[in-house]
């Protein structure tokens, strides 16, 4: 990875629309379009390397645009047909982004494979849900959390080589909280139970892999 002094800031301008509807149960629900104009966008390109190695830098290009929908959302099981506390405790949030982009490099960088393309980094959808629950004490909470995005460009390809997309990926996240006495807390947390690898292709060569790993953690904390 190599840097770029000659990168500029870049100016954007966003224009978005929203309509919000809130419910007498709590439950909410959002709609957002959206329009990014960005001047000087800053992207990252394959530079010369060797054939082992993989060599990145920076590069201002001349516009690039980005534009889509968000929905948000949050329902709350109150509604459930039983007098259980217990149950009515859960709620589902979350919120999904379609969206699309593209970039003109211009001749920051004439031996770019694709001058006109999406922006690295931008995925036509990203996705978050959580399933949560709220114990009527007030001790217990929970949350199940996935999170997932589509195949991303990671870095533009150059010579002739193709652009390098990094695969879709998601993650599955679970926290439990337990609160026994005012100020103690303890936090259970589960992170990417799914264990999925991050995976860069350029074509069909993987370029890179990565395995994150599941992992535990245990955090106890006292308020004075």
């Amino acid at each position: 990875m190599r840097g770029n002094p000659d990168l500029i800031t870049s100016p954007l301008s966003n224009f978005d629309v929203r309509g919000e509807w809130f419910f007498n149960s709590g439950d909410n629900f959002t709609v957002s379009l959206f329009y990014k104009d960005i001047d000087n966008p800053i992207e990252t390109i394959e530079s010369a390397g060797t054939d082992d190695n993989v060599s990145l830098t920076f590069v201002n290009g001349d516009t690039a645009e980005i534009y889509g929908v968000e929905f948000e959302w949050l329902t709350r099981f109150g509604y459930l047909p039983t007098d259980n506390q217990w149950l009515k405790g859960f709620f589902f949030t979350g919120n999904l982004t379609l969206s699309d982009s593209e970039i003109k490099i211009g001749n920051a960088a004439l031996n770019l494979t694709n001058s006109t393309r999406p922006m690295t980094q931008h995925s036509p959808w990203v996705v978050n849900l959580n399933l949560g629950w709220d114990a009527p004490n007030d001790k217990h909470s929970a949350t199940l959390a996935y999170s997932a995005y589509d195949d991303r460009l990671f870095f533009a390809g150059s010579n002739g080589a193709k652009d390098a997309y990094e695969q879709s990926f998601g993650t599955l996240d679970l926290i439990y909280s337990y609160y026994p006495l005012d100020g103690l807390s303890i936090r259970l947390r589960l992170q990417n139970l799914l264990d999925e690898q991050i995976e860069i292709r350029q074509g069909n060569v993987t370029v890179l892999e990565q395995t994150l790993g599941a992992t535990a953690k245990l955090d106890i904390g006292y308020r004075f």
